[in-house]
């Protein structure tokens, strides 16, 4: 709390985005420039930590922790009342702000004494305009040219596009009807005299109603377009969610019987009512049909391996199936379904686990066994045996080719299995602390990132990339998947100029504020702290996983190891043995030259026992912590060689690796191996020359 009057009060409501909070308080710390702020959080019962831990890191922000979620509006008001600035900032918890914001507005209602409210540009986290940076008074046809989808058909149109006023530039500063709620700057006298939010709106609408009320006043509302903020956009409302689908909805109807319901007959009020819910149920059918197609996808690559597998069976015709004897089986796709929906809820496939391979092959294994088992006793739905092999070979090159693609995705998160390739990552920082936060990601194996690089903001620095005016090309050249801004290097009005130069190459942009302790995303905040590696019990250990672990290694390697019998066993009896050892290895000399006989050997190896096809790093610690690890021909150390830069992220893999390995780990290393390398004869090759 500032000595001197206050000249903005600011004022935030918190519901469980404390990081958010974070960030933005930060951002507004670095726009306040000469003004005197007073910053009000009102926490709506988070149910967490929020307000110990932003009075730990802010404690001169003043703090209103309510005991219910009382609603937007309501919790905006309890701040209002005991505003003292001259100008009063409704900011949501989710955003960022400019150096230059709180400068621009305030000079703006300086110059302007009549413009009593006034709001900025709005981008999006992608560096896009936000249509509702500014909007117009809703009424039964410019919501209904929304609804409809007529204001995106005619963007340029004043008929139809009347909702977001879409027809002004947006660099067109004006004065406009309606704020987003998002961010609204007032003059406190003015916000006082409207007795702020009409608290009967819980969530929704009430911005609206707020600005409907500035017309029966002497001022106006004001679009400044010189500045803007960055809008992260319901990061604290689940938008799929009935309730709140139906308070939006019911926002809607509130607005128009508070301000219409008089110029309208009772029976035409009943129709919008009804009509405002009936949008409410289809928005939320399809906010949850949404959801809801990765389950489709599941199901409709189930049924077609059913389908496929009984036309290569019966003939790749399929006129059997045009029979009635034929239709019959169709009831087999339908018990799949349920058993496959059954045991995909069981394993949590349809929540947590969408994207794992692991999860969906198991599910795919016990509905085909599901079926097998059914059929066998009840004769009437007997199927060809051999028709449940084909659909289920099918059916596991369909499963993982589409949740490896769907992994692989640039905005698919960062967790290493079922990925194939890192998502590179490029910093925008100084080197100081680009270093910093380059070794905090190092040590989380359980993350997919790769650091290409760092790009200097100011200084020419000989270990950068580049500077940030080379940022676009740098993207292009190095093939970058996400670019991470260090908030203490880059001004954030820097910040949002690149990311929309940005928009248009597809990369993920994510935030690391001052304290480096977390990336902020759109949509998750990851932390970087480190993961704890003090687990007694490791995974590894297991005599069930080290069981699978050896079937695994003998399952794979017997079929190649007689493969490639055929090819290297006459030109091991007719060459001369000229051997080196390698980490206890016998190889052929001059590893590359005879990579096909030192191929056979290690997998040779392996089938002894000696060697494993994915090892955990033998090391004096990890031999302390297992007795059972033995090296391998490949492992996740060695395909995350381009993360490690020091000795001590090594072993924090090499442990990692112990901790939480299962049968799958070993199968996605092995895949990313074949994929990406490096390959264990290169490994070795290069340990030859040293030697």
């Amino acid at each position: 709390m500032q000595n001197a009057a206050p000249h903005i009060s600011v004022v935030i409501v918190n519901y469980k985005v404390k990081e958010y909070i974070a960030n933005l308080l930060n951002s507004l710390k670095k726009a306040q420039h000469d003004f005197a702020l007073e910053i009000f959080v009102v926490d709506n019962d988070s149910g967490d930590d929020s307000v110990s831990y932003l009075k730990q890191r802010y404690p001169e922000v003043n703090y209103i922790a309510n005991e219910e979620n009382v609603g937007f509006g309501k919790a905006n008001n309890q701040a209002i009342r005991q505003a003292n600035g001259e100008f009063t900032l409704i900011i949501n918890p989710d955003t960022l702000v400019s150096e230059d914001t709180l400068d621009v507005l305030v000079n703006h209602m300086n110059e302007n004494p009549e413009c009593g409210a006034a709001g900025c540009k709005i981008l999006n986290p992608d560096g896009t305009f936000a249509p509702e940076s500014r909007r117009s008074i809703p009424t039964i046809w410019s919501a209904s040219c929304k609804v409809f989808g007529l204001n995106t058909l005619f963007p340029e149109s004043k008929l139809f596009s009347q909702y977001y006023l879409s027809w002004m530039g947006e660099d067109e500063a004006g004065e406009i009807p309606v704020l987003s709620g998002s961010f609204m700057f007032w003059r406190t006298d003015l916000l006082k005299e409207l007795d702020g939010f009409d608290e009967r709106f819980f969530m929704y609408g009430e911005d609206i109603d707020l600005c409907y009320r500035v017309q029966k006043t002497d001022y106006r509302i004001d679009y400044v377009p010189d500045t803007s903020i960055i809008h992260y956009k319901g990061e604290s409302t689940k938008k799929g969610d009935l309730r709140y689908i139906r308070i939006f909805n019911k926002a809607l109807y509130q607005f128009f019987d508070k301000h219409y319901s008089a110029r309208y007959s009772l029976f035409f009020r009943i129709f919008i009512y009804l009509a405002i819910w009936l949008k409410t149920a289809l928005s939320f059918i399809s906010t949850n049909l949404k959801k809801l197609k990765p389950v489709f996808a599941d199901l409709i690559l189930l049924n077609l391996s059913v389908a496929l597998g009984f036309l290569i069976r019966y003939g790749i015709k399929g006129t059997n199936i045009l029979t009635p004897e034929g239709t019959k089986y169709l009831w087999i796709n339908l018990l799949m379904t349920v058993l496959f929906l059954f045991s995909g809820s069981l394993l949590g496939m349809f929540k947590k686990n969408k994207e794992s391979i692991s999860t969906a092959l198991k599910a795919l294994s016990i509905t085909y066994a599901g079926v097998v088992i059914i059929t066998f006793f009840v004769r009437n739905l007997a199927y060809s045996r051999l028709g449940l092999i084909f659909g289920f070979i099918l059916g596991v090159i369909f499963f993982v080719t589409f949740k490896l693609i769907s992994a692989n995705r640039k905005d698919a998160g960062n967790v290493n299995r079922g990925r194939l390739r890192n998502s590179r990552v490029l910093l925008v920082g100084d080197a100081g602390q680009s270093a910093d936060i380059i070794s905090k990601i190092h040590t989380r194996p359980d993350w997919s990132y790769e650091v290409v690089g760092y790009v200097n903001v100011d200084e020419d620095d000989e270990k950068a990339l580049g500077r940030l005016t080379q940022l676009r090309d740098l993207v292009k050249a190095y093939q970058v998947d996400q670019v991470f801004f260090a908030l203490n290097s880059i001004s954030y009005k820097q910040m949002l100029k690149e990311i929309s130069n940005l928009q248009k190459e597809e990369v993920v942009f994510k935030l690391i504020p001052d304290s480096m302790d977390f990336i902020l995303g759109k949509s998750n905040v990851e932390y970087l702290e480190a993961i704890p590696l003090v687990e007694v019990e490791f995974e590894y250990s297991k005599p069930i996983n080290r069981l699978l672990k050896r079937l695994l290694d003998l399952g794979l390697s017997v079929p190649l190891f007689v493969l490639l019998l055929l090819v290297c066993w006459p030109a091991q009896l007719f060459s001369r043995r000229d051997w080196v050892f390698v980490d206890g290895i016998k190889l052929y000399r001059q590893i590359e030259q005879n990579k096909w006989k030192n191929r056979f050997r290690l997998l040779g190896y392996v089938i002894s026992g000696k060697l494993s096809l994915v090892g955990a790093p033998i090391s004096e610690s990890v031999l302390e912590q297992s007795s059972t690890a033995k090296k391998g021909i490949t492992g996740l150390i060695q395909i995350s060689k381009n993360r490690i830069q020091q000795e001590e992220e090594a072993e924090s893999f090499g442990l990692y690796y112990l901790q939480n390995y299962s049968l799958w780990m070993d199968i996605d290393i092995l895949i990313k191996t074949i994929f990406n390398g490096p390959y264990p004869l290169e490994i070795l090759s290069e340990s030859e020359k040293k030697d």
